[in-house]
């Protein structure tokens, strides 16, 4: 998979009102109290579910006419604190195995592993992320066939895994599930809350 650097993120995320006269703070008596979808989302942690995650890749990978089997291991970690402030800690493995012929399959290896900081600021359904921070995050793809190496990587583009501050992010969350769905991507991610 590519790391998208005008699109999506591995993995990547904060979620802070505060952009465009959007704030979580009210004027004046102090901390007002989250309400809505703010309420919903901020002050937890959540986890990617990294089933459906898989199953929505190979969706796309077959809607693209590339089909193959998709599997995606560990885990990525949301903490989304009340004031916005977010940390995204990922350490997943995502494998890609398409046999383009009987005698030529190909096997696409992404790693993404380290953490990604950031604020993003909820205005209505929708997240703008800020000032994301991603020097602490490992992204590494690579490719095979027959055991040797593809020298330029993945042949196709491969589907993100996180998200970045490139676009706005429009959100849904009902008790402990909360969707992230980067606009311009295909894929929703789902995400479970822990604490």
């Amino acid at each position: 998979m590519f790391r998208r650097t005008a699109g999506v993120i591995a993995g990547s995320l904060a979620l802070v009102v505060g952009v465009s006269g959007c704030s979580l703070l009210e004027a004046g008596g102090g901390d007002a109290p989250l309400s809505g979808l703010a309420a919903c989302a901020l002050g937890h942690t959540w986890q990617m579910d990294v089933e459906d995650m898989a199953g929505k890749i190979k969706s796309q990978l077959d809607a693209e006419g590339i089909g193959g089997d998709i599997t995606l291991d560990g885990t990525q970690q949301l903490d989304w604190d009340e004031k916005g402030h977010v940390v995204i800690t990922s350490d997943l493995t995502m494998t890609a195995v398409v046999t383009v012929t009987t005698d030529y399959i190909i096997t696409v290896t992404k790693k993404q592993t380290g953490t990604t900081t950031g604020a993003a600021y909820i205005s209505g359904e929708v997240a703008i992320p800020r000032d994301w921070d991603e020097s602490e995050l490992s992204i590494a793809t690579t490719a095979e066939t027959g055991g040797a190496p593809i020298e330029d990587g993945s042949p196709w583009p491969m589907p993100s895994l996180s998200f970045d501050d490139s676009v706005g992010l429009e959100l849904t969350c009902d008790g402990d599930r909360l969707t992230i769905h980067p606009r311009g991507e295909r894929t929703t991610q789902v995400w479970t809350k822990t604490s």
